[in-house]
């Protein structure tokens, strides 16, 4: 029954970088209680990738249907060698169907390819392809010689460590440009910043693209839309504070 409700998400082709810097930011925070489209735009998820990135996240049973966390999603909020053996179990569940059909240890790059090509997306499958092998190699999953990723490899624990200190830098960087330590700089009204966000998030919005998208993605750039127009109508205090 699982594999059917993946069979509704195509392959995810999400880039790995976009996928490496999530698994990044989940560490810190807690698990929330639903992961949509305005969630993502908070931790700093471009709207360009808020679309495939939800998308790959049902499909590797991250997150139900309607963004509910899975435990694999608390799995995945580790490190090290937790974090690898974790990744290489929500891999192996997720791409089940290509692990059986296929050898990655063996078959070739263009093999993986042809297989997402025939079962999800010939238009996605060299973007789906790049995703799933950037997977394996940070699960510590083998493949064969010549399929590695094409890009630059996947987080190491240098690179780990420098995730960490970049978040550290940036709480400390917030915490310095407080109202508080801005000198001589008169504080501004709460209705000044209020304008400004909202002149912000407005100026985010873009028109509604529906040109060669199926109903799955017109109905999550829907859900991006509302997710923004939410927040600027909290601002504006259009909503009860009940509702917020």
């Amino acid at each position: 029954m699982a594999n059917k409700e993946k069979k509704k998400w195509q392959a995810p082709y999400v880039s790995a970088a976009t996928l490496s810097q999530f698994f990044d930011h989940i560490r810190y925070v807690s698990t929330p209680k639903k992961v949509d489209a305005g969630l993502l735009l908070d931790y700093g998820v471009s709207k360009g990738n808020v679309f495939s990135l939800v998308s790959a996240l049902k499909f590797l049973g991250l997150v139900e249907n309607d963004g509910t966390p899975t435990p694999a999603y608390s799995s995945l909020q580790v490190m090290g060698e937790e974090f690898i053996s974790n990744l290489q179990e929500v891999v192996t569940t997720a791409y089940a169907d290509l692990f059986l059909r296929l050898d990655v240890s063996r078959d070739s790059r263009e093999h993986i390819r042809n297989y997402f090509a025939r079962n999800y997306s010939s238009s996605q499958s060299e973007k789906a392809t790049i995703l799933f092998l950037d997977l394996c190699k940070e699960a510590s999953i083998p493949v064969a010689a010549g399929a590695e990723p094409r890009k630059k490899g996947t987080r190491s624990d240098a690179t780990t460590v420098q995730a960490t200190r970049r978040h550290n830098e940036r709480i400390d960087r917030v915490s310095s440009e407080a109202p508080t330590t801005r000198g001589v700089e008169a504080p501004k009204s709460d209705d000044e910043l209020r304008r400004e966000y909202i002149a912000k998030l407005i100026g985010q919005l873009w028109p509604p693209d529906t040109s060669g998208k199926d109903a799955e993605a017109i109905k999550a750039e829907a859900e991006l839309r509302k997710a923004e127009l939410d927040r600027i109508e909290l601002l504006l205090k259009i909503k009860d504070e009940e509702e917020e």
